[in-house]
């Protein structure tokens, strides 16, 4: 700097001339202050770039991790709308298990039913003349046909609903899985954030490492100054 080359020649200037005298002194002091000047001023300048360089370096870092920060808000809020949907697969299958138990227990009162239907068909056969064997075969036959039909259709709707709740089971651990790779992405992202956060810190104590250092330099030039002025 060059207000450093200035106050150090006429710094020396003055010890030279106070304290030997002469023109020549004069002179020789104020090239010595003038030397000793410009290496302070080189040493305050580059302390102060290298300041503004581990400065611009630590902003950088916290750049880094607003970026982070803000991609792992991105991904908890993935999660979030996979959490949700998968939720409400879980409540679908439940209602399908429900209505699964439902059929059954129909299913079973309608066989109680049925069963105690036949018995009294029976005990009614049993009790009738020879000529009414007839219409018990035929009632005993359109039972049957009737039990048949019945149990394919709660064979075909319990088949449905147990696809349902394969395909809602499968497309849960999907989303489970889609859950766990989003989780994985923001541990990266917490650690990379993590890592910039503590290159930043560590820019931010050399910065205010130069600082002090040029801090010093000029305080000492400054004292040596002040005392060389003293003589006059």
């Amino acid at each position: 700097m060059a207000i450093f080359t200035l106050i150090g020649a006429a710094a020396g200037a003055a010890v030279g001339a106070a304290v030997v005298g002469g023109a020549t002194a004069t002179v020789i002091g104020a090239v010595a202050g003038a030397v000793i000047g410009n290496v302070v001023g080189n040493k305050v300048s580059a302390a102060q770039e290298a300041a503004a360089a581990a400065t611009t370096q630590a902003e950088e870092q916290i750049t880094t991790i607003t970026e982070k920060q803000e991609e792992i808000i991105g991904v908890t809020e993935q999660v979030t709308g996979i959490q949700t949907e998968q939720i409400a697969v879980q409540q679908q299958i439940a209602e399908d298990r429900q209505q699964q138990e439902r059929l059954a227990v129909r299913r079973q009162r309608r066989s109680a039913i049925r069963e105690a239907q036949i018995v009294r068909a029976r005990q009614r056969n049993i009790a009738q003349a020879a000529g009414a064997i007839g219409s018990a075969v035929s009632g005993g036959a359109a039972s049957i046909g009737s039990q048949l039909s019945a149990a394919l259709g709660y064979s075909t709707q319990q088949s449905g609903l147990s696809e349902e709740i394969l395909q809602g089971q499968q497309k849960g651990m999907d989303l489970q899985s889609e859950i766990n790779t989003l989780y994985g992405k923001a541990n990266v992202l917490q650690t990379e954030a993590n890592i910039a956060a503590t290159r930043a810190g560590m820019y931010s104590s050399r910065a205010a490492g130069y600082t002090q250092q040029a801090s010093n330099y000029m305080g000492l030039f400054t004292n040596v100054a002040s005392t060389a002025f003293n003589f006059i």
